[in-house]
């Protein structure tokens, strides 16, 4: 992760000194994160799959984009999204709501780095990208060993700048994962997508 931040602040740095390209900061809030996810495991011998459905609470997040985006034409767009780490809220199994207790909850946290095109007219421009998602996960309860993989998903939404330099867009995003566990009893190997919506202002200097 760290190897693939330095390569995209290289580029930004490197860029920007082109006229075209210009660096933004942005600020916004994620209303929700949903994962699904598809398992198989094993619990005392005996086998089983099972489908999880769950919902994480929302989080502000913060990022960094270099972006080429004139008007009436199509253009690069790149960045970087910082996002919080957040809480169980709902979850079913197998299509079977189960009870959350709040003092003692999973937690997700996925950061996303992005690059892909836009099309604007004068203000309004649809953002369309491909995405890749670095997650964390903490399980609520003990284990022997937890593996999560990274994975790539897309990104598409609307935007408006309403001036020059800001602009205001919702976008939603996704990435793959897989997530391997295992306990003292049995493990579990799952693989699933993680969806996340985000709104957002963004400052172009």
């Amino acid at each position: 992760m760290k190897l693939i931040v330095s390569v995209l602040l290289g580029f930004v740095f490197c860029s920007v000194a082109r006229a075209d390209w210009k660096v933004g900061l942005q600020v916004g809030y994620s209303p929700n994160y949903l994962v699904t996810l598809d398992g198989t495991g094993v619990n005392n011998g005996t086998p089983y799959s099972a489908k999880y459905n769950m919902e994480y609470d929302g989080s502000a997040e913060f990022g960094i984009n270099l972006w080429n985006a004139s008007p009436h034409s199509w253009g690069f767009i790149s960045g970087f999204h910082y996002g919080a780490e957040r809480k169980l809220n709902k979850i079913s199994v197998n299509g079977i709501s189960i009870p959350v207790s709040s003092s003692d909850t999973s937690k997700y946290q996925t950061h996303f780095l992005y690059a892909g095109t836009l099309y604007r007219w004068e203000s309004f421009y649809i953002p369309l990208a491909i995405t890749y998602g670095m997650t964390k996960f903490t399980s609520a309860s003990s284990l022997q060993s937890l593996e999560v993989k990274n994975g790539v998903g897309a990104l598409l939404g609307l935007g408006w700048f309403f001036t020059d330099n800001f602009a205001i867009e919702y976008i939603g995003r996704s990435t793959t994962t897989e997530l391997n566990m295992s306990t003292s009893t049995g493990n579990e190997k799952t693989k699933g997508v993680i969806s996340s919506a985000l709104l957002n202002l963004k400052f172009f200097f």
